[in-house]
């Protein structure tokens, strides 16, 4: 029972340390050119199969112009038409996207030429543990230690504080201080409610 238990816990673990942070090491990146027209696309499979939940941060350029803007996540209801689902605008220049089903997104405007690209920056995607021969995506020791502290906080320990800290200097180095760019999306750049409530919880040992 307790092994069933501490795999559960590791692998939730690294899935919301996966989660709440970008991880340098596992950075990738995949472009999709913009059509004329079109405002529903999938999300590219190449060079990297990317997910919604791996993004991290979303640019945009025009033609073969290297000059990559920032756009935001997120279009507004009064952006789309009603009845039709259509934008209500088409020009050039992505301002906004946002998801649009398991596997598709949508961008605002509507691209009037197929001069624009958009690119996902995120990282890789996690390998959960399934069978006992499993390894780990992320650094080993971090997810270790963070589940530690957790146990000690169950078990109010009286170093349970003192392992969290511990935990979280070693997260920090790994990171380099860089924190997810994609935060205004509570439940995927900046971790989700549940891993900001545990996370500090176990901060104070209670």
């Amino acid at each position: 029972m307790w092994y069933d238990t501490l795999k559960y816990l590791l692998g939730r673990t690294q899935e919301e340390l996966w989660t709440a942070f970008v991880w340098p090491d596992l950075v990738v990146r995949a472009d999709v050119q913009m059509a004329a027209g079109q405002y529903i696309y999938s999300f590219p499979t190449s060079p990297v199969a990317m997910t919604y939940d791996m993004v991290r941060e979303t640019w945009t350029a025009s033609g073969g112009d290297a000059r990559w803007s920032t756009i935001s996540y997120g279009i507004d209801e009064s952006c789309i038409v009603p009845g039709t689902g259509l934008n209500t605008q088409r020009a050039d220049g992505v301002s906004a996207w946002d998801v649009a089903g398991p596997n598709n997104f949508r961008v605002f405007p509507t691209p009037d030429t197929s001069a624009d690209w958009i690119r996902f920056k995120g990282q890789q995607q996690l390998a959960p543990f399934l069978i006992d021969t499993d390894v780990s995506t992320l650094d080993a020791t971090v997810i270790v230690m963070f589940a530690a502290a957790e146990l000690l906080a169950r078990a109010k320990a009286e170093d349970a504080a003192n392992k969290m800290q511990k935990a979280q200097r070693h997260l920090t180095k790994l990171l380099g201080n860089k924190i997810s760019a994609k935060n205004k999306i509570t439940t995927l750049g900046g971790g989700s409610p549940v891993w900001n409530r545990r996370h500090s919880n176990l901060e104070y040992g209670t």
